[in-house]
């Protein structure tokens, strides 16, 4: 329950990040998403070789950080048709 709502609270975040700046708000969730997937996944494949202590609420956490993103920007595309700076 947590994990969604940390989810939710981003993905409100971003969007409103993305409805003051859209450019800004653009390149902090590609880069910010970007990163904290890069780094839930190698955790992930590291845990998957050779297992640790680390709890199961960091996976949580680190998934979050890169589908609350990922989330906002694909409904700000959806909703808007198009980002509106690349064109």
């Amino acid at each position: 329950m947590n994990t969604i709502l940390m989810i939710l609270g981003q993905v409100i975040i971003y969007g409103l990040l993305l409805l003051f700046d859209e450019y800004a708000g653009f390149m902090l969730a590609v880069i910010l998403g970007s990163i904290a997937f890069f780094v839930w996944l190698i955790s992930y494949i590291v845990e998957w070789i050779q297992p640790s202590r680390v709890t199961h609420n960091y996976y949580g956490f680190v998934l979050s950080c890169w589908v609350g993103p990922l989330i906002a920007l694909l409904g700000f595309i959806a909703l808007r048709g198009e980002v509106g700076w690349l064109s």
